[in-house]
């Protein structure tokens, strides 16, 4: 081909490489836009994520100091609790029973089976029947009056009961030592009583900051799980975002590579050309040269001729 031929083939490839460098451009912004706007989605997600994670923090160190809080309460109720089941301990089928033969037991005696009496019963129906006969039949069973007094609901004592059972409580002569003196299961079972009460008092006070630590638990519980999936959109966000900045960097060196080829090839048309305009200057002087010597070869044989 021609030098001019092989010019118009390089003008041809270079608009073909416009065409295809300009879409690559049109592509390169399109995606530079949409990774922009991800990017701030990502960054207004991380915002709402911080204020949730600020807000779990608060609500975990209030937490924190009402369990605390509770658990010093609890504390003080433990005493009396361990007191109960130790008082529970003394007992058992032998001294019980021998506790129910008592034909006409001392006062005290009757006073602390009169108690148990009105803290076991139904709170609808507070016996007024409290006697010695009651007791003994209310002790009827021992196995099952034993498992009565270990499995009574201590944290669940109806107002009636403890109404029933406080003047009870209130005599001085109603402490285990002393009754001890006079049977060592009524003495079990005066402990028992004293300290069951003694307990739920204790729990009744720390009940409303127990409800409030499940509350704020439940709250805190609540936020864990809004910013989890707070965290989990963002992961989604970010991974999203990874994506179109990977097909974004490639978009760049595609266009750079094109924009560099592109580029190459009109710097080659530039010499191409340059070389197409020196070669048409040396054909003119190289067709005067021509026609030059043509004209002398007309004159050759009579300049030999002469010469000769």
């Amino acid at each position: 081909k021609s030098t001019a031929a092989q010019v118009d083939d390089l003008k041809a490839k270079l608009a073909s490489q416009e065409v295809e460098l300009k879409q690559k451009n049109e592509d390169a912004d399109k995606l530079i836009h949409i990774v922009g706007e991800e990017t701030e989605k990502v960054s207004k997600e991380k915002e709402i994520a911080d204020d949730e994670e600020k807000k779990v923090a608060q609500i975990n160190k209030e937490v924190s100091i009402k369990a605390r809080d509770c658990e010093a309460d609890l504390a003080k109720a433990e005493p009396a609790l361990k007191a109960a089941a130790a008082a529970l301990d003394t007992l058992n089928k032998t001294n019980l029973t021998e506790l129910k033969s008592f034909g006409q037991p001392p006062p005290i005696v009757s006073e602390v089976t009169a108690a148990v009496m009105v803290l076991m019963c139904n709170p609808a129906k507070i016996p007024k029947d409290r006697s010695w006969k009651a007791a003994k039949i209310m002790m009827g069973k021992v196995d099952q009056f034993l498992n009565d007094l270990i499995t009574f609901d201590k944290e669940n004592i109806h107002d009636n009961n403890l109404k029933a059972v406080e003047p009870y409580l209130a005599n001085k002569d109603f402490d285990a030592d002393f009754v001890r003196g006079k049977s060592a299961a009524a003495a079990g079972l005066c402990s028992w009583a004293v300290n069951i009460v003694s307990f739920y008092r204790v729990f009744c006070d720390v009940e409303p900051k127990r409800k409030a630590l499940a509350a704020a638990n439940q709250q805190l519980k609540e936020a864990q799980d809004k910013l989890a999936k707070i965290k989990k959109k963002i992961k989604q966000l970010d991974d999203n975002l990874a994506e179109l900045t990977s097909k974004f960097e490639s978009a760049t060196a595609a266009k750079l590579k094109c924009q560099q080829e592109a580029e190459s090839t009109a710097q080659t048309i530039s010499l191409a050309n340059r070389l197409v305009g020196g070669l048409a200057s040396e054909k003119v002087r190289w067709g005067d040269t021509v026609g030059s010597l043509r004209e002398q070869e007309k004159m050759l044989p009579g300049d030999v001729l002469l010469t000769a």
